[in-house]
Formats: C-alpha cells, structure tokens, sequence
C-alpha cells in the first residue's frame, strides 16, 4: 500500500468513527482535519467534499459491519442457524464498541431520515437496505428449511428483528447497559419461537 493510499485510509478511520459520535453531519473537512492534525488540504487531496467525505464514510462503515456482523453470520447454515448468528454478531458488535457512537447505521438513518434527497441519504438507506434484505432472506431460508412456519408473513419478521435492535439502542441511549441485552436477546429468542410455531 503506497503512502498516499494508507493516509487516504487512516482519514477513512477516522471519519467513520467521528461520524458514529458526531452524525455525518458533523463529518466536516475542517473537523476531521484538525482531528488528525492535518492540513485541509491534505484531507482534501482524498476527499474534495463534504459529501464526498460522508458518502466514502458509509461506504467505510459499510465494510466493518459486513466484516464484524454479516460475513461471520453467513458461514453458518442457512435459516436459522443464520438468523440466530445475525443476531448473536450484531449484539456482539454493539457490546464491543465496533463504533464508537453505538450502531453507526441506525444513528446514521435516524439522521438523515428527514433531510431532501442526496447521496449521503441514499448511501445509508441503500446499505440499511441491504441489510433488512438479508434477514429477509435468511427468513425465507427458515421457512423453505422447515424451522420456521410456512405462513410466516416475512415482512413482520424483519419488523420484529429490527425493532427488537432499534429498543436495544434506545435503552442504550436511556444508559441501561446493563440489563438490555439480556433483554434483548430474550426478545429475539421469543421472536425466533414464535416464528416456528
């Protein structure tokens, strides 16, 4: 790797975890550089943009989740067994700080939700996407395997796992650290029964 392209990723690193504590928003040029020591200009030789910056700062972020979250899940067998290590990883990742503002998605999406059409916007809807989709598809697995009923209404599944995630982080955000993931898990567990039954 040419010293052009290990700054151009130490900026990256950089940016994504600013953006998990300070929302892409507050991603700027001038606050990145003086975070690093940098000159603007030497931020800007990567990224002439803002949006630039941001929409490279989800795509960054993108490829930590995959690492940490999906890839680990998907080795597993298909259905369940997949569902379950989604699961179980995405826990993981909260609890060990992958981000340090928490679920760099999650925060992202609830900032961006509201603002006009852009590709920062697009960026994280597209990725946020990608992963409804898979446990979508992780929950059709289920049911084509027999683990989850034939009737089972796919849409309402996917509801239930990602508003089971998005209370984790709102007790997270209360400071309830300390009991909500055995809260959640719990919640998961019963999501996954009821779903077989």
């Amino acid at each position: 790797m040419s010293h052009r392209e290990n700054s151009k990723e130490l900026i990256l690193e950089r940016a994504v975890q600013m953006a998990s504590v300070q929302g892409l928003n507050g991603l700027t040029i001038g606050r990145l550089a003086e975070a690093l020591s940098l000159s603007k200009g030497g931020v800007c030789a990567h990224f002439p943009s803002k949006i630039n910056l941001q929409v490279a700062a989800v795509g960054r972020a993108a490829q930590i989740f995959q690492q940490v979250v999906t890839v680990p899940a998907l080795e597993k067998a298909s259905g369940l067994p997949q569902l379950q290590a989604l699961s179980d990883a995405w826990f993981e990742y909260l609890v060990a700080r992958t981000f340090e503002g928490g679920c760099f998605f999650t925060n992202a999406l609830l900032e961006v939700d509201d603002l006009e059409n852009n590709e920062v916007r697009e960026a994280v809807r597209r990725q946020y996407n990608r992963f409804i989709e898979l446990v979508e598809r992780c929950a059709r697995d289920a049911v084509a395997r027999g683990h989850f009923r034939s009737d089972l209404e796919i849409h309402q599944f996917a509801f239930e796992f990602l508003g089971i995630q998005f209370s984790t982080l709102a007790w997270r955000g209360l400071g309830r650290d300390t009991e909500m993931i055995a809260i959640a898990k719990k919640a998961m567990v019963d999501l996954f029964q009821r779903s077989a039954s």
